[in-house]
């Protein structure tokens, strides 16, 4: 009687190692699942371009990706400019500053980002490059060099607000005017927009 109860605990501790657990067996079969909403945000990163498609246009997946890198910047405030006595100073990227050349530093833009910054005063818009790292004094949003600063007119305005748009990033040449103002960059303005309403999250 010993031996055979000795045999069965054996022939069970072996079957038992032999099978899969039952918690794999659990996940394995797919006893859980995901809706497609809770598995598409795993698919998808919002800082990631969109996939091409044979029939995109490349300026409107190039929009699409500058509005998912500005989600993650402060693109608009005051505007502060480089005092003369740092003409000839080193910028974050190893280039020198120069007053007279058109510039600017930016806390958290990519070294080499080319923007589009917009004056409320004046109306007025010039593209430059990021180059260098600033302004560290919280109330503003964009360090620009002299001559930027001038052409603006936030040099000389009571109102130094400016609005701050990405039109390059490190690598890439910036966008022509044409493209972010004329029909092209609607849709994927709407296309932003959808993902930034409480209905498209």
């Amino acid at each position: 009687m010993k031996t055979k109860l000795t045999l069965g605990l054996f022939v069970a501790a072996v079957l038992t190692v032999a099978q899969p657990s039952r918690a794999q067996s659990f996940v394995r079969d797919g006893a859980i699942r995901f809706g497609d909403a809770a598995m598409q945000a795993y698919r998808l990163d919002c800082g990631d371009p969109p996939a091409a498609q044979p029939d995109s246009d490349p300026f409107k997946l190039r929009i699409l990706k500058y509005a998912a890198v500005a989600m993650k910047h402060r693109l608009s405030g005051l505007a502060s400019y480089y005092s003369t006595s740092l003409d000839g100073t080193l910028t974050a990227n190893g280039e020198r500053y120069r007053n007279k050349k058109v510039s600017a530093a930016h806390l958290t833009l990519p070294l080499g980002s080319w923007v589009e910054v917009t004056s409320r005063a004046t109306g007025r818009k010039l593209r430059l490059r990021v180059n260098d790292r600033g302004p560290y004094v919280k109330k503003f949003a964009i360090d620009l060099s002299q001559a930027a600063a001038h052409f603006l007119g936030v040099d000389v305005a009571d109102d130094r607000y400016v609005m701050i748009r990405i039109i390059g990033l490190p690598g890439e040449d910036p966008l022509p005017e044409d493209v972010l103002d004329g029909p092209k960059a609607a849709p994927a303005v709407e296309a932003v927009a959808a993902t930034l309403s409480p209905a498209g999250r």
